[in-house]
């Protein structure tokens, strides 16, 4: 790869073997507010032209669920999606008010910040969660 190549391909996002991995327009997912789980907003990525590894990390408490093209999986770590797919975030929670950040990031691009996304998520059930949402 020339030069010239290699600085255009760097600031785009992209290399001349795997394509655009910067999804555009950058996703906005909503806040989550919920009673017992909550989810976000539905978002489609897109502008990218290869895979791309999406990864979170959750400050709060609670259970982390990714919702892609309508399939609901406990989020354990990195996972792949593709120009056109839907992707979603969610949070269960036990007997207990969970708060916290989740904050994707896109590990194809050097864990660059997609999306921070604020929840509170209360329980009907006993351990002191009833009340109000937000």
């Amino acid at each position: 790869m020339s030069g010239a190549i290699a600085a255009m391909a760097a600031c785009c996002g992209q290399s001349a073997a795997s394509g655009v991995v910067i999804p555009s327009p950058t996703p906005a997912w909503s806040a989550i507010y919920g009673l017992d789980n909550g989810i976000t907003n539905n978002q489609t990525i897109s502008g990218i032209t290869a895979p791309m590894s999406i990864s979170a990390a959750n400050s709060g408490g609670g259970t982390l669920i990714y919702i892609l093209n309508g399939t609901s999986s406990l989020y354990t770590g990195a996972f792949t999606v593709h120009a056109g797919d839907v992707l979603a975030w969610s949070i269960a929670v036990g007997l207990t008010t969970e708060s916290g950040t989740i904050t994707v990031t896109n590990a194809s691009d050097g864990g660059a910040t997609l999306a921070t996304i604020a929840y509170v998520v209360r329980s009907s059930g006993g351990g002191g969660g009833r009340g109000a949402l937000p």
